[in-house]
């Protein structure tokens, strides 16, 4: 009798030690998976965050490539107060056919005012629009032009403005501003993007 509750003791011994065995086998399983987890979303991240840092410098914007160009010059590089003074875009298009082109144009309302954009190629017609401090003018040929427009060097819009502030002012053709560009059309609806400049005008 004696020995049968011994082996029976002896046996639950046994058992405790294995579910012991088990439970601590459970718990360090268990801590290893969790390790291993974090240590692959750590991995991840990274990886994430390599591919936004590369995606970042594959989409830093560049210059486009220009070709003839849209150039503001004036007759003097001075004004009178008061008085009118007038300005001319020069084009030179490197041989493309030209069927329409749009200019922005960048002043200071405060010192001078708007008057009028006059085409100086009768073959286009000009149609102007002031916004705050920039002046947009559109040029569409029209439709009694059938020949080509070449432009090589050419005045083809003369802009009037009225000088009404003393001092020393910058005008600037731009190449773009927000949604809007200075360019060439040419005859098969293809847009090219000219060099632009600025000059400066003195009211006296």
């Amino acid at each position: 009798m004696n020995y049968k509750m011994e082996n029976s003791q002896s046996n639950n011994k046994i058992f405790v030690y294995l579910l012991t065995g088990f439970f601590i086998i459970f718990i360090v399983s268990g801590l290893f998976l969790l390790r291993s987890s974090r240590s692959s979303i750590n991995n991840q991240g990274e990886t994430a965050t390599t591919n936004t840092l590369q995606q970042e410098k594959m989409i830093i914007p560049t210059s486009f490539p220009t070709k003839g160009f849209l150039s503001l010059t004036t007759a003097t590089g001075e004004a009178t107060l008061n008085s009118n003074v007038e300005f001319e875009i020069i084009a030179d298009s490197e041989g493309e056919n030209i069927s329409a082109f749009d200019v922005i144009l960048r002043f200071d309302p405060l010192a001078f005012d708007f008057i009028k954009a006059t085409s100086l190629d009768p073959v286009f017609q000009i149609y102007p629009y002031k916004k705050d401090n920039r002046l947009s003018l559109t040029a569409v040929k029209t439709s009694q032009g059938f020949t080509p427009s070449i432009f090589a060097d050419k005045p083809v819009i003369k802009i009037t403005f009225k000088a009404k502030k003393v001092g020393e002012f910058p005008f600037a053709i731009l190449s773009s501003f927000d949604k809007e560009s200075t360019k060439f059309v040419n005859e098969k609806t293809e847009v090219i993007n000219p060099e632009v400049n600025d000059i400066n005008l003195v009211v006296q």
